[in-house]
Order: C-alpha cells, then structure tokens, then sequence
C-alpha cells in the first residue's frame, strides 16, 4: 500500500500528469456509464440538420440532424474499447513473443528478431489497410489488425528485459531448486519486466485511437459503430456550413490521445529514479557574471577548480557527493584521483564536464579551463555559458567512459560513431575528412584500419577501450578525463591500457585526470595524485611524495592494502566499515569513525586544510605527524 501510495505522488507531482490522469480517468468512467446517461440516440435521424450549438444540443446537429453531443459521448467509448482491446493485445502478444526470444537466445532468438525487423519495417498503416481491405471491416477485426501491426515495439522491450533478468540470482536460484523453464518464466521474470511496457502501453492506445479513426475517414471502419473518424470526415464537408460537425470529435480525440501520451510520460518518471527528484525538480540555473580575474589562454594552468560543490536530490532531500573541491591541473600534467567507490569520484569528473543527471546538481564553485570561467558560483557562465560548454565538450574536453560496451552504441559501427562526433563539431569538414581523421588515430592508437568497421560487439574487451580512446582523441583535445577507463579488463589489458594512455599523453601533450579505485594504477600514469574521501579531497600531492610520506591515515590505508611483490610476506590491511560512515554528531572529521588515530579535536572539529610544502596539503589534524612516519617503499 505504501509502494503504491508513493508511485501516486510520483505520478501526480507533475501538473501535466495529474491533469492528463483525470482526463483519461474522466473518459474511462464516461464511457462505463453512457448507456446509462438517457442519451438521445446517436443514429436517430429526423431532427432538424445543421443546428449550432444551443441548450437543447450542446455540440449542434450534423447533417442528418443527429445530436453531435450525444454522438462524441457514443463515440469516446467506441474509441476506449478499441485503445484498449489492440494496446492489450498486442502487449500480450509481445509478451508472449519477446519473452520467449529474450528467454531461450541462441537460434530462437535469433529467428523471433528477424520476425520483430521484418514486421518494423512495413508501414503499419499501410498493414492495417491491406488486412481491413482483404478481410472486411469491423471494430474487432480493426483492433486485432492494429495489434498486429503494432506488437513488435512490445516485444522488443520485454526481449531486452528478460535477457537483463533471466542471469539473476533469484532466477537461477529457482531453476535449481526443479522449476520449469515454463515456470521460472511466467513467475519469476515477465513479472520483472512489466514495467516498461506500462508506459508503452499509453502510447499503443494512442496510436490505436488514431489509427482506428484515421481508417473511418477512410470509409474502411465500422460502419455500424459511432466513430470519431466518421464524424470528422462527414464534417469536413461542410466546413463551411457546419463547421461544429469536425471541431467536437476532433477536440475530443485531441484531447485523450495527448492525454495518453502525457500519461505516458508521468508513468515512465513515475516509475523511473533516475528521472525523476522526489524532494523536487534541481533549480534552474542561472546565469553567473564572468569573475574580473579571468587569464589569457595559453597559460601554465589548464584547469583551476574551487569550491566545487555538486549534490544529488533524491527521497525528498539532497546527497552532496562533492564537497568543496579545490585542485590546478598544470597544462600537460596527470592528476590521479583515487578513493574508495562512493567517495564522489566519477561525480567530481560528471561535474568537471557539466553531463550530470536529471537528479544532480552543482551547487557552487568556480571551474576555468585554459584561464577562462566556465563556471562560477555554481552556474553556467555569460548569456552563452552553456553554449561555451558543450563547444568545448569533446573538441578541448573530452573524456573516456568506464565502460565501453555501455559507451558505445551497439547497433553502429566504430567508424559510423566516430565519424559522427567528427562532424558534429566541424561543420565544414567532409566524410572523407572524418574518414581520414579516424585512419590517423587508429593508427595512433595502434588498432587496425580493417577493424573500423566492426561493431562493438565483434571487438574484444581491450580493443573496445582502445576504440574508446580514439573516440576521445578525434579532435585532439588538451584535456582528458578517464573515468575508470580498466573496469572490466584482465590485469594484463588494463596495464596495456593506461601504458598506451600515458604514451599519449606525453606524445600529444594532453593534460589527464585518471578516476580510479587502483592506486597502483595511479602511480603507474600520474605526476600527481588527489585522495577523495566523502566527496572531499583530503590530500593532494606528487605521486611520489603520496607513496613515500603519505600525510593522511586514508592515504596511507589505500597505499597499504596494495600487496607488495617485494621484502617479507605481510597480510595486507583493511579499513572496518565503508565511506557513507559519519561523525554521530554530524561534526568533525569524516574518516574518523573509521580512524585508528583519531582524537577527540577529531571528533568535534572540520581538520584545516594543512600546508606541508607548496604541492603537498592534507585534511587531518595530525598531519604533520603523518608526514615522515616511515613506511614500506614506494610502488612505482
């Protein structure tokens, strides 16, 4: 009851929802109770034609002298019954279809997905002409061609979440325990992936409405039904005369197919989170001023972030997952930023980028790239702050995603993706030139020219990432953010990897932030390094002075429980608890729930930001103390 009392207020939060739900609520129970309403009967003919609206006939007569009034009413629930009856029978039907290819793969699915393409590609009012031609008009057979026109779009959606949800846990689970493959199906997954196709099913009725009346026009409806079709191709004859006779049913069937379609779309942000902010819509952004103290280009700094701060709104309040963010990147330089998952990493470089999600927001801080304000006080900066942005985006900002199968689109070819991010942002620039742009960092890259035109799917794990980094490079950027660019590869790839990112680097003169969990990873690529730690970087040094005098028991936590191949075997260390772990009283340091050096000023006070040389601070109390405590030797 709960659940659905929150899926309610997710649905009405939107005015546009709430409204389109009543309208459809208020058509639905309208077309229940019509026969009850005492309605004049709307084939009755003998009144007197062509009468505009008054008391006595709400919407006019029409030329046969029929009440229009009575006719819409007539008319709504013809067109309910025939939304509902083909949206529910061609999501069945998709069910049915999309579940069974989803389910068994290999040569079923194979043959079911070219059913779906074959059926995708016929136009599908062209379809429903020929089947209502060949076999006569009604309104069941309307409803059945409609369906069978209309069921691939459903089973390609329930297709795609049983191939997500038959490898669960809980579904392998009931296949040991002597479930049918019948059973497991019909109990554990098609339940699961019902969602989506609530949605679509808005959208089907729509359409069938539509088509329903587009086929009336036609004179290839029912005739002995009261349709909304029917009623406006009778109207459009007398436009002039009579112009009431196509503006009701018309208004009418206006009104609940943009209705359906509006539901829809409340469901869909209804149901999905990450649609959707229940404490509220992020704020619109403003505006900010460019600060007085912008540099020339060209400078010695890159990119100089300050006081960054980025929240995420979700269960009615605000996450903030960076919190105070301050580092320069000098022009070619590496900056690694390490930290536990959780501890803002990835949202650090979403906020970098400004591609942040629906839910998220930047709250504050100022970010320059290459001496100019992109950002300040939290907002886009100038009238053009946002168009600024997204010019900079992938030509001197690029970044390179975490995963590459999800980055790239399956269904494209690696050169038909590249190509396009080429000419995106060279409007003049030709196919050949794009072409010849993706030979030369292929070639950088060390990929082979025949292997542009392979889908991701036909490359292997490494190969992908390579293609990744060639989708980065096309416009030869001066800044590269790598989002965990190794998740997902063997040992042996992922040190090829960031070994062929460092090349490139100082081959290009790139500046690079590399995200990453691995410090190893880190030492191996990076001249500096920043540790996050609840969305705050608690220090930031050279990558040598981290490994050999870390100043933070974080840092130095992260740094032992790497194993070492070198001295006497040692059990490697571990931190009790997680990163979401904070002082009770909501002051004082945020590792020190989970310090073993924690003190009481720990426990009661924010650490200062500590100076201990010019390129080395560190958030702790006792850092200074940390500092030169000797330890193992460095891993680089």
């Amino acid at each position: 009851m709960a659940q659905s009392l929150r899926f309610l207020r997710n649905l009405m939060s939107s005015p546009a929802s709430a409204i389109s739900l009543s309208i459809v609520v208020a058509a639905v129970g309208l077309a229940l109770v019509t026969p009850f309403l005492g309605l004049p009967d709307p084939n009755a003919m003998g009144g007197k034609p062509y009468l505009p609206p008054s008391a006595e006939h709400w919407f006019g007569t029409d030329n046969y002298g029929r009440d229009l009034f009575s006719r819409v009413i007539w008319g709504t629930r013809v067109a309910l019954v025939v939304a509902i009856g083909s949206a529910a029978l061609s999501v069945l039907l998709g069910i049915i279809v999309g579940s069974l290819a989803g389910y068994y793969g290999g040569w079923v699915d194979a043959l079911l997905s070219r059913v779906f393409d074959v059926f995708l590609l016929i136009p599908t009012f062209f379809l429903i002409l020929l089947i209502v031609a060949l076999f006569g008009s009604n309104l069941v057979l309307t409803m059945v061609a409609i369906a069978l026109t209309t069921w691939p779009r459903s089973a390609r959606i329930i297709r795609s979440q049983v191939l997500s949800i038959k490898s669960r846990v809980y579904v392998q689970a009931a296949l040991a325990a002597g479930a049918s493959n019948m059973q497991v199906l019909f109990r554990h997954v098609i339940p699961n992936g019902l969602a989506p196709l609530v949605t679509d099913a808005t959208l089907l009725m729509g359409l069938a409405i539509l088509t329903e009346a587009g086929l009336s026009f036609l004179g290839l409806g029912d005739q002995n039904t009261v349709s909304w079709g029917r009623m406006i191709f009778e109207g459009q004859r007398q436009l002039r005369l009579a112009p009431w006779m196509s503006i009701a049913p018309g208004a009418a069937m206006l009104i609940l197919v943009a209705s359906l379609n509006l539901l829809g779309d409340g469901l869909n942000y209804a149901m999905n989170p990450q649609l959707r902010s229940r404490g509220g819509a992020p704020a619109k952004r403003r505006l900010a001023a460019p600060p007085a103290d912008d540099e020339a280009p060209g400078g010695p700094v890159i990119l100089t972030v300050r006081d960054l701060r980025m929240a995420y709104h979700a269960n009615g309040g605000q996450t903030v997952a960076v919190d105070g963010v301050s580092f320069d990147l000098p022009r070619g330089g590496s900056l690694g930023i390490v930290g536990e998952s959780g501890c803002g990493k990835s949202s650090l470089g979403s906020a970098l980028l400004q591609t942040l999600p629906n839910n998220a927001q930047i709250i504050d801080g100022t970010v320059r790239f290459d001496g100019r304000a992109i950002l300040a006080q939290g907002h886009p900066v100038g009238e053009r702050g946002r168009a600024r942005i997204q010019a900079l985006r992938w030509v001197r900002l690029a970044t390179i995603f975490q995963s590459a199968m999800n980055a790239l689109n399956p269904v494209t070819t690696v050169r038909k993706q590249m190509r396009d991010a080429f000419l995106l942002h060279r409007p003049g620039a030709t196919r050949a030139d794009a072409d010849r742009r993706i030979a030369e960092v292929f070639d950088l890259i060390g990929i082979p020219r025949k292997r542009m035109d392979a889908y991701p799917h036909e490359l292997s794990g490494g190969m992908r990432q390579r293609a990744m980094i060639a989708l980065s490079l096309i416009h030869e950027p001066d800044l590269v953010i790598a989002d965990e660019p190794t998740t997902a590869l063997d040992m042996i790839i992922q040190d090829q990897i960031l070994a062929e990112i460092d090349r490139l680097r100082r081959r290009m003169n790139l500046s690079l932030i590399l995200v990453s969990h691995d410090m190893g990873a880190v030492a191996e690529t990076c001249d500096t390094v920043a540790v996050m730690y609840a969305g705050r970087i608690v220090e930031l040094a050279p990558t040598e002075v981290i490994f050999q005098n870390p100043a933070h028991p974080y840092t130095r936590a992260l740094i032992e429980s790497l194993p070492s191949l070198a001295g006497p075997k040692r059990p490697l260390t571990s931190l009790p608890g997680d990163g979401s772990q904070r002082p009770a009283n909501g002051k004082g340091c945020r590792f020190a729930p989970r310090c073993i050096h924690a003190g009481e000023i720990c426990r009661t006070e924010m650490p200062p930001d500590i100076r201990l040389d010019a390129k080395h601070r560190a958030e702790c109390h006792y850092a200074g103390q940390f500092a030169h405590e000797p330890r193992r030797e460095s891993v680089r």
